[in-house]
């Protein structure tokens, strides 16, 4: 294997996804018809009523069914995450918002940084029903030039794209050619096939939109082809039976890293996407930066791309493309993006280029060495 192809945000913005800045508003348009109301624990309901006094409380925003959402200023996804994360570290809380104490405000920090992963995950999901079709060109195009399978592709974004689009390569049993890097219950239920030897490794290394966590027995289970965290915040029975674990009958939890500084690696299952992302790296030789403008946030995975540059013999073997471009990017973003490149892993290694993710798409082997 010689070459990574690592998909950021961008590449999910190519088929319609939103970008951070408009998750909040995006989600709020698609429940504007839901009343305020209370509900109980399991009802969508719930979610709109919590995440409303959240912002009320926090940032002074008053969510209403006639306000017009594209005036409102609503904090970016990793500011509003950021708050609850940093003060779960620190054991702290804010006014009507408690982490442990006894009382009706207790615990409401976890509850609403659950409901804001939840409203993160409906804003992706119902933007990308209609999607451009561009991570299935990409594939189309690997494989048809061979390329595929000799390609590992790690991904920071939580839909399905990418997912959808390898595993309906292979006729037959779907998902037979793709391998995540861990181990669900599925393999033993058998509706997901164990990948082999010669599949294409997929590494989501912030978690997935159809990975679901039980507490209780430890396991992940996939939900193939279907968005399982939706299923959390909908009350639509058929739906919900896929978020019940099948061992013990428990409500299971997505496995979903947000884009913040306080990024929680705790849990076994991505610390060893990890490990493996990083091992993986090991055999590779270049990485195609697809929609990725590289982060101050994200200096875990700074941290991953730096171990497999430095750690080899010759770290100067190593070799970086960048797919970034996009309609309506100014000079100076240009200018910072490529700085930041350049800055951490060296000019003579980047090739930055003006080229977007749909021109990968397209012509995928051009770009590779």
């Amino acid at each position: 294997m010689k070459t990574a192809i690592f998909l950021g945000a961008g590449a999910s913005a190519a088929e319609g996804a939103p970008m951070q800045s408009n998750l909040f508003k995006d989600y709020f348009e698609s429940v504007r018809d839901q009343p305020l109301v209370d509900a109980p624990p399991n009802s969508p309901l719930r979610m709109k009523k919590e995440l409303s006094d959240f912002f009320e409380a926090m940032f002074s925003i008053r969510i209403s069914r006639k306000g017009n959402l594209s005036k409102i200023n609503f904090p970016t996804f990793e500011e509003a995450l950021g708050l609850l994360d940093l003060a779960e570290i620190r054991r702290e809380g804010f006014k009507d918002y408690d982490l442990e104490v006894f009382g009706p405000d207790g615990n409401r920090i976890r509850i609403v940084r659950q409901f804001m992963v939840l409203a993160m995950a409906k804003a992706i999901s119902d933007s990308l029903k209609k999607s451009k079709g561009v991570h299935r060109r990409l594939v189309r195009n690997l494989n048809q030039k061979r390329l595929l399978k000799d390609s590992l592709i790690i991904s920071t974004n939580y839909d399905i794209l990418i997912d959808n689009a390898v595993s309906s390569m292979v006729p037959g049993r779907p998902g037979i050619n793709l391998d995540y890097g861990v181990e669900f219950t599925n393999f033993v239920t058998r509706d997901w096939a164990r990948p082999g030897i010669d599949a294409v490794r997929l590494y989501k290394l912030h978690g997935s939109l159809n990975w679901l966590y039980c507490a209780i027995c430890n396991t992940v289970t996939l939900t193939p082809h279907v968005k399982g965290v939706i299923d959390l915040i909908t009350d639509v029975a058929t739906s919900r039976d896929r978020a019940i674990c099948r061992v013990c009958g428990s409500i299971m939890t997505p496995i979903i890293i947000p884009p913040t500084f306080y990024k929680d690696m705790s849990r076994v299952f991505l610390s060893l996407i990890w490990n493996k992302a990083e091992n993986a790296l090991r055999d590779v030789n270049h990485i195609i930066f697809c929609g990725y403008s590289f982060p101050d946030a994200d200096l875990h995975l700074k941290y991953l791309i730096k171990r497999a540059q430095a750690n080899r013999r010759d770290p100067a073997s190593l070799t970086f493309t960048v797919l970034n471009h996009h309609a309506g990017k100014t000079a100076r973003q240009v200018r910072e993006e490529r700085s930041r490149f350049y800055r951490f892993l060296g000019s003579k290694v980047v090739r930055y280029t003006n080229k977007s993710f749909e021109h990968f798409a397209e012509t995928p082997a051009d770009f590779y060495h």
